[in-house]
């Protein structure tokens, strides 16, 4: 009987044993699948806030960038004020215009090699002016009529110049050589234009400086004015 009283009290003693080891297990096994669930739960906020955090930068690049070419298309809204020569056999007057500076294509001779050195309408005054070749589009207007030569108030020249620079590699002073054909119809003789010769000095960066222009036309013999362009 005592004997009988002695296992079963070691059994119980045994069962509680496994009873505790199992609780015991059954912690740490919770223990170690919270830390997980924990460490997936902050890597998985992580990467969502890293994707929200791209989007946002993405977002912001693409407005300043917008804005930035914004800006510069309203800059080069900026005329040029000229004077342009309108004649014929017996008189001859001043008349006073407007002309817009567009550059579609520029070459640089002394860009970095690790970059292109061509660029497209936003040009890099550094660039630029310190020696290149470009072609250029000038709509200009008049603000009255040609009522001795008899062209059209607006036209368009369109050429192509070769940029030197004189002081600065040209930040300070550059000048420029080149040929250009305006495009202005004469409803007297039915001409649409007419070719010239331009030469300019520039200052400041090339954003203002002086422009004179040599027509080979008996009636509109020479154009001369300011240039004024922001990059």
């Amino acid at each position: 009987m005592f004997l009988y009283r002695r296992r079963a009290h070691t059994e119980r003693a045994n069962c509680f044993y496994i009873k505790h080891e199992l609780i015991l297990y059954c912690m740490e096994l919770y223990k170690y699948m919270f830390r997980k669930a924990l460490l997936i739960a902050i890597a998985f906020i992580a990467i969502i806030s890293s994707d929200s955090l791209s989007q946002e930068k993405g977002y912001d690049f693409a407005l300043r960038k917008g804005t930035k070419y914004l800006n510069w298309g309203l800059v080069q809204l900026i005329p040029s004020p000229y004077f342009d020569n309108d004649a014929n056999a017996d008189n001859a007057r001043i008349q006073f215009g407007f002309r817009w500076q567009f550059i579609p294509i520029n070459f640089s001779f002394r860009a970095n090699r690790f970059v292109s050195p061509v660029q497209f309408f936003m040009i890099n005054p550094v660039r630029r002016f310190s020696g290149s070749v470009e072609l250029f589009v000038q709509p200009e207007v008049v603000t009255s009529s040609y009522k001795y030569s008899g062209f059209n108030s607006f036209g368009v020249g369109t050429g192509a110049r070769v940029l030197i620079p004189i002081q600065e590699m040209g930040e300070n002073i550059a000048a420029s050589l080149g040929a250009k054909y305006t495009f202005r119809k004469n409803d007297i003789t039915g001409e649409s234009g007419y070719p010239g010769i331009e030469a300019g000095v520039y200052f400041l960066g090339g954003m203002v400086g002086a422009q004179f222009v040599k027509n080979l036309h008996k009636n509109n013999e020479y154009s001369f004015g300011l240039y004024i362009k922001y990059f």
